[in-house]
């Protein structure tokens, strides 16, 4: 493996045991008080959670009737944005759907991009916020950053039920409508899925030259998984960064070159630490300085040049929605 985090992932693997162990154990009387206070939260959360993702909005010149702060012509904050820094994905995601509903491709993808985010969480709610509570309960050093990234989904999320989450399939659906309405970054995830919206050697070149001239940021982190391992033997794109994990990983350095939000508490590296358990220690590093430090010198600087490559002469033009 390309990252130094042999210890980590162990310890990683002892939590999972341990929260394992846990659930399977009968609980005792207060652990049966405790997980009735988690429950509790969590039903009382979506119903009493005010939304604090208001669009901004400004006022019409010489509209009387219009209260302060109040407009009849929204403006809203670049979706994406607004993805990265909503701490309610929920009432986002009800501010995104009737944009959706309207066949508008780039909340078709956000909406996607906010299912899979909180699909974690949202398939069982009481158990996420349990183990939660476990893995900080454990007090140890590697803990620490996996209880931050989830304690952050958790509050992102909090307002999605089990019901929300959606299957492998219905988020292919979700991903191949927005693709049809003219979403790249969700047609490069439908091929990272192994579900293209075709599956010949010419489409897949021409998408990833595609996803390369647009210096889409969210497209070129949406690929990545599809430029990785899976990649390794493709002779569509023999002549392409692809094929290992090191080139996974340089399409999420240039993403993050290219305008992607790869701070610390971004997507990205939340999704990175609370799903793969690959959490960086120092929570102010960002994705591309934490590669450098996590892999060994010679796969890191390998990594950067990949990355240089797909962003030369890319950043003209950047898309930064």
């Amino acid at each position: 493996m390309p990252f130094r985090v042999s210890a980590v992932l162990a310890i990683a693997a002892a939590m999972i045991l341990a929260v394992a162990a846990w659930r399977a154990s009968a609980p005792a009387p207060g652990h049966r008080g405790a997980a009735r206070d988690v429950a509790a939260a969590v039903d009382t959360r979506r119903a009493d959670a005010a939304p604090d993702v208001a669009l901004p909005t400004r006022r019409v010149p010489g509209d009387a009737t219009a209260q302060p702060g109040a407009s009849a012509v929204p403006v809203p904050v670049p979706p994406r944005q607004a993805f990265e820094r909503a701490t309610d994905l929920f009432a986002l995601v009800q501010r995104l759907q009737p944009l959706a509903d309207t066949g508008d491709a780039e909340a078709r993808w956000l909406v996607s991009r906010i299912h899979e985010y909180c699909a974690g969480y949202a398939r069982a709610p009481v158990d996420y916020a349990r183990d939660t509570l476990l893995i900080a309960s454990l007090q140890l050093p590697a803990a620490r950053p996996l209880h931050a990234a989830r304690t952050r989904i958790e509050r992102r999320c909090g307002r999605f039920v089990a019901g929300d989450a959606p299957s492998f399939v219905q988020l292919v659906e979700q991903r191949r409508e927005a693709a049809l309405a003219g979403s790249l970054p969700a047609e490069a995830a439908l091929l990272a899925m192994g579900e293209p919206l075709e599956d010949d050697e010419d489409y897949r070149r021409a998408l990833v030259e595609r996803v390369r001239d647009s210096a889409d940021p969210e497209a070129y982190v949406a690929l990545a998984p599809a430029m990785g391992l899976a990649a390794a033997g493709d002779p569509a794109l023999a002549s392409e960064v692809a094929g290992s994990q090191l080139t996974e990983m340089a399409w999420q350095n240039a993403a993050c070159g290219l305008g992607l939000d790869c701070s610390g508490d971004g997507a990205l590296m939340t999704q990175y630490c609370a799903e793969g358990g690959i959490c960086a220690q120092d929570a102010a590093q960002d994705f591309s300085s934490f590669v450098r430090q996590a892999a060994p010198p010679e796969d890191a600087e390998r990594i950067d040049r990949m990355a240089a490559e797909l962003r030369r002469d890319r950043q003209v033009g950047m898309v930064t929605k």
